[in-house]
């Protein structure tokens, strides 16, 4: 069983390709939404007059807008439309200097008045089942302190959503980018085509002013570090272009993000004690017991668990929940620590599967990332086979 200790600062990044989100996360800048019974507000002031005030009223937040040097330049899609209910992927790029302590968030209005918010520069924004125009709201913010969010840049876009057969989604478009993070700035691409006429050269774009050629559909790159603090994340546009031997030309686009690494010296003391898993009573599943302690002098706060999906062959997905949606917690041991466990069902746990991985991130008292990690489930390979191969962990 591997255990993996990381401490990140800045605020939540994604990870590798990323699957069909769940339903986005409460930013610490998005406060707990108002009491359904406050004082009744003037007229004047009940109804939003922009669609600014109308997701800052949904968020439950004051909108104050701030002066600033950094700029969103421009927000890449990695297609023109998409069809209702699929997946859209976004990356905003940031000109100007960024200050310290800003976030970056996206944010978009849903349905019965509320909105939808998720962190970091990159989006897998999953369309509704209707079609039509859709806004989303990419922000570079500052917490003010209590409801107030201070707004230092800002763009927003206006996305299609078109209705699609069952045949004519965009998933069945013949060529697509398959990712796997194989390091804190090493990524693995694979060009996945659907159809008949061979690929003579696929030709690939990274982003970082790195291009190559290649007879093969994947291979892998990495992207410098350097320069790179903790705090700061770059995306990255991948296109690419693949050749048919007949001369047609097809083109498919993704996003990567890339995180600078912590010095050793920052790692915290947390405490962490994992049983190897068991099966549960009655085939309910498998457990596996958690015991967390924080270190002296700080307090952990728990935001979120990244369950990881790792397949003998493929790419692994992954499921983001809040943290007490996986973690059974069981007894407080105070400033953050708990002892309790975590499950893995039976539905998840599907013969294709090698392992799960379970990546539990917080904050310290001190504003910074901390991720704990844990194996719940692992499944040995069949004993008349040899075992299949599968990708690395996703995450350094």
């Amino acid at each position: 069983m591997a255990l993996v200790l990381v401490l990140l600062a800045g605020w939540p990044r994604p990870d590798g390709e990323a699957p069909v989100p769940a339903p986005a996360e409460r930013s610490p800048l998005a406060p707990q939404r108002p009491s359904p019974t406050p004082p009744a507000p003037s007229r004047s002031s009940a109804l939003p007059t922009t669609p600014e005030d109308a997701l800052s009223q949904a968020l439950g937040e004051e909108r104050v807008l701030l002066p600033s040097s950094v700029r969103v330049d421009r927000i890449e899609q990695d297609r023109t439309w998409v069809c209702a209910g699929e997946v859209m992927g976004l990356s905003a790029h940031l000109g100007g200097v960024p200050e310290p302590g800003a976030v970056f968030r996206w944010v978009w209005p849903a349905a019965a008045g509320q909105a939808e918010l998720h962190p970091g520069p990159t989006l897998q924004w999953k369309a509704p089942p209707m079609a039509g125009k859709y806004p989303v709201r990419f922000q570079v913010c500052r917490d003010l302190g209590g409801r107030r969010v201070g707004v230092l840049a800002e763009r927003a876009l206006e996305l299609e959503v078109r209705p699609c057969g069952e045949d004519a989604g965009q998933q069945q478009e013949p060529l697509h980018i398959g990712v796997t993070q194989r390091g804190p700035g090493t990524f693995t691409f694979q060009a996945r085509y659907r159809g008949d006429e061979p690929v003579s050269t696929y030709t690939w774009d990274f982003g970082d002013d790195a291009r190559s050629t290649t007879a093969e559909p994947s291979l892998t790159h990495t992207y410098a570090l350097s320069g790179l603090s903790a705090q700061e994340t770059r995306s990255f546009t991948v296109k690419l272009q693949a050749r048919l031997e007949r001369g047609l030309t097809l083109e498919a686009t993704t996003f990567v993000l890339t995180r600078g690494q912590p010095a050793p010296s920052e790692l915290p003391a947390v405490e962490l004690q994992v049983s190897r898993w068991k099966p549960r009573a009655g085939g309910a599943g498998w457990q596996s017991d958690v015991v967390v302690r924080a270190p002296d002098g700080t307090d952990l706060t728990w935001e979120r668990l990244e369950r990881v999906f790792v397949p003998w062959q493929g790419e692994a997905t992954l499921d983001t929940r809040a943290w007490r949606e996986r973690v059974h917690v069981e007894e407080d041991l105070g400033h953050g620590g708990f002892r309790g466990h975590v499950t893995v069902s039976p539905s998840e746990a599907g013969p294709e599967l090698k392992q799960i991985l379970d990546f539990l991130y917080g904050r310290d008292a001190a504003g910074q990332e901390v991720v704990v990690s844990w194996s719940p489930f692992k499944r040995e390979p069949p004993a008349d086979s040899p075992q299949a191969p599968g990708p690395p962990p996703v995450k350094p």
